[in-house]
C-alpha cells in the first residue's frame, strides 16, 4: 500500500508540473503580446507626433515665407493678383520626402501642398492651401508597417482684419453701457468698459445711468491685441452669453490666435482701382498717396472745353437744365451737379468726374446706379440723396467729404478719403436674401446722425464701416438707435455709448434735455430693449470680389485632422 501511495504522490506531482508549465507558457505568450502591443502603440504614437510635427513645420515656413512686415513696405508679390498667386505657386509640393527633423529616425513622411476644393479663383489676394503629411514606420521583425495620414487647411489672404469682426479698433475700445453685440470684437490697445452711458448736448457731456441688473450680451470672442489688457472685464454679472443669462457668464476674451494684419488705406484704394480698371490701360503707383496717383491723372477727366458745352458734350454724365430766357431765339442749356445714371451705367472705364458747378458744389447722387467692377472716380464731396428707395452696385472712389441721406441699397465698396456723415439714413442690402453689404472706408472720421432718434425700434444699417483717422470716433446710441447688421470699425480710438431702455414721446417742439429727464427714460435689463444692436454679417464674403484688400498677408490655421 505504502509503493502505491508513492505511485499516486508522483503522478499528481508530474500533472501539477505540466500545468504549471502550460500556464507559464500561456502567461509568456501573453506577456510578448502585450509587449509587442505596447511597442506598436509607441511606434504609432511616435509616427502621429512626426506627421503633425511636419505639419506645423509646413505652416511656420508659410509663416516665413508670407510674413507680416512693415505697414508701408508693398512687397512685390502685393502688387497685383498675377505676382500673388506666382507666389503661391512656388510653395505647392506634391508627395515630398520630409527631410527635417522628428522624434523617430526611423519614420518615414511625404507632404504634400495642394490648392484647397475651397480656394476661389475670384477672391482678391487670397488663397486656400490643403496641407497633408504622411508618414510611415519602417519594416521590423513580427511587426506590420503603420501608417498615418493628418491635413490641415491654411487659408491665406490679404482681406482686411476689420472684416472678421463686428465692433473694433486697433487703438483702445471703450464701450460705455450694455450693448447687444453678436460676433467678434477686437481691442488693439485696451478694452474699457463702464455700464453707464455718456451723451453729447448742446455741447456739454452728460450721462445717462443705466439699469443697474443689465448685462453687456455678446455670443462671440472678445480678442486683444499682444500687450492689451481689459479695465472692466472682471466685473461681476456683467457679460451674458444667452438671452437668459445666468449667474457668472463670460466671454472668451484673450489674445487674437491668428496673425493680425494691419490696414494700409492708401495701398488699398490704389490696388482696388488698378484690379478694377476696366478697358483703362493705365497704371497708378504705390509709392504715392491715392489724391495724388489717382485724381492727378489728367487723362482720366473729361475737358474744361467739353464741360463748357451741355449740349455738345452729350458723354458728360450730369442731367442738364434748360433755361428759357424772355425774347430768345432757343433756350439755355446747363449742366447740374446730378449725376445722370443713364450715362454713367454706359461708361466702363476709368474716368474722374467732377461738379460742372466747381468743387464747392458737391455732386450728388440721386438714382440707382448699375452693376459694373469699374470704379467711379468722383472728384469732390459727393452726396448719396436716396429721397425714394435706390441701388448703388458700383464702387465708388471719392476724394472729398461722402453723405449718405435717405433709402439706400448697397452691395460695393465705396472709399472716400474725407469725413463720412451717415446721416438719417437706411441703408439696406440689394440681393434678395438681404446678405448684401456695403463696405464704406473712410480716411477720415465717421459720422452716425440721429438714427432713429427716441424711438423704440429701427431698422439695421446694412454696412461693414472702417475710419483709418487716428482721431478718436465716438458713436452715441442713448437717445437714437443704432443698428448695425456688418461691422464698425477705427484705426484710432473707438468709443461706443449705450443706453438700454425706451423713452416716452414727448410734443415735437420739446427741448432734448426732458427726454432724459428722470421718469422719461425708462431703464431696462431686457436685451431686447438695447439701443446699440450690432449683428456680424457673413453675407459680406459672397461679393468677395468686390471687397478691399490691404498690403499684407494674414494666415487662419485649421485644426489638424486625421484622415
Amino acid at each position: 500500500m505504502k509503493q502505491d501511495e508513492r505511485g499516486y504522490v508522483l503522478i499528481l506531482v508530474l500533472v501539477t508540473m505540466a500545468a504549471l508549465a502550460v500556464l507559464s507558457l500561456a502567461a509568456i505568450q501573453v506577456n510578448l503580446a502585450t509587449n509587442k502591443q505596447t511597442n506598436l502603440r509607441v511606434d504609432e504614437t511616435q509616427l502621429d507626433t512626426d506627421v503633425k510635427g511636419v505639419l506645423d513645420v509646413l505652416v511656420a515656413d508659410l509663416r516665413a515665407t508670407f510674413p507680416l512686415h512693415d505697414a508701408n513696405v508693398v512687397q512685390p508679390y502685393m502688387e497685383n493678383e498675377q505676382l500673388f498667386q506666382a507666389k503661391v505657386e512656388t510653395v505647392l509640393k506634391q508627395d515630398t520626402l520630409y527631410a527635417g527633423t522628428r522624434q523617430s529616425g526611423d519614420n518615414d513622411i511625404r507632404y504634400s501642398i495642394t490648392r484647397s476644393t475651397a480656394d476661389q479663383a475670384n477672391a482678391p489676394f487670397t488663397t486656400v492651401l490643403t496641407l497633408t503629411a504622411t508618414g510611415t514606420t519602417k519594416a521590423k521583425p513580427e511587426q506590420p508597417m503603420q501608417t498615418s495620414s493628418y491635413s490641415q487647411e491654411v487659408y491665406v489672404t490679404a482681406l482686411p482684419s476689420f472684416l472678421y469682426y463686428v465692433l473694433g479698433s486697433d487703438d483702445v475700445l471703450t464701450i460705455n453701457g450694455p450693448p447687444s453685440i453678436s460676433g467678434n470684437m477686437y481691442a488693439g490697445k485696451q478694452l474699457d468698459l463702464k455700464r453707464d452711458a455718456s451723451y453729447q448736448l448742446e455741447n456739454s457731456k452728460k450721462t445717462l445711468n443705466n439699469n443697474p441688473t443689465s448685462r453687456f450680451y455678446t455670443d462671440g470672442k472678445i480678442d486683444l491685441g499682444d500687450t492689451a489688457k481689459c479695465n472692466g472685464c472682471d466685473f461681476p454679472n456683467y457679460f451674458a452669453t444667452s438671452t437668459t443669462p445666468g449667474a457668472s457668464e463670460q466671454p472668451n476674451i484673450g489674445p487674437v490666435e491668428s496673425s493680425f494684419s494691419k490696414f494700409n488705406f492708401d495701398y488699398s484704394i490704389v490696388q482696388y482701382v488698378n484690379r478694377h480698371k476696366g478697358t483703362s490701360t493705365v497704371d497708378f503707383p504705390y509709392d504715392k498717396p491715392p489724391h495724388v496717383s489717382i485724381f492727378l491723372k489728367n487723362s482720366l477727366r473729361f475737358s474744361a472745353y467739353d464741360y463748357g458745352r451741355p449740349k455738345e458734350a452729350d458723354f458728360i454724365p450730369f442731367l442738364r437744365q434748360t433755361f428759357v430766357k424772355e425774347n430768345a431765339s432757343e433756350p439755355d442749356v446747363f449742366f447740374t451737379n446730378y449725376i445722370d445714371t443713364q450715362r454713367v451705367d454706359q461708361i466702363q472705364e476709368l474716368k474722374i468726374l467732377e461738379s460742372p458747378l466747381g468743387r464747392d458744389t458737391p455732386i450728388i447722387i440721386s438714382d440707382s446706379i448699375a452693376d459694373s467692377t469699374v470704379p467711379l472716380l468722383l472728384d469732390g464731396d459727393v452726396v448719396i440723396e436716396g429721397t425714394r428707395d435706390i441701388t448703388i452696385s458700383r464702387p465708388l472712389i471719392v476724394n472729398g467729404n461722402l453723405t449718405i441721406r435717405g433709402k439706400v441699397a448697397f452691395n460695393t465698396t465705396v472709399y472716400s478719403l474725407k469725413d463720412v456723415f451717415i446721416d438719417r439714413a437706411e441703408i439696406r442690402g440689394v440681393s434678395s436674401e438681404q446678405d448684401s453689404s456695403l463696405v464704406l472706408l473712410a480716411k477720415g472720421k465717421i459720422l452716425l446722425n440721429r438714427i432713429d432718434e427716441f424711438r423704440n425700434s429701427s431698422s439695421p444699417l446694412q454696412a461693414f464701416l472702417y475710419s483709418d483717422s487716428e482721431q478718436p470716433t465716438r458713436v452715441y446710441a442713448v437717445g437714437s438707435i443704432v443698428n448695425i447688421k456688418g461691422g464698425l470699425y477705427s484705426k484710432g480710438p473707438l468709443e461706443v455709448n449705450t443706453f438700454r431702455g425706451s423713452f416716452k414721446s414727448l410734443p415735437q417742439q420739446t427741448n432734448k434735455q426732458a427726454y432724459f429727464a428722470p421718469g422719461n427714460a425708462i431703464t431696462s435689463p431686457d436685451v431686447d430693449d438695447s439701443r446699440l444692436v450690432m449683428e456680424y454679417n457673413e453675407g459680406v464674403f459672397r461679393q468677395i470680389d468686390t471687397l478691399p484688400v490691404t498690403n499684407q498677408l494674414q494666415l487662419f490655421v485649421g485644426q489638424q485632422l486625421k484622415k
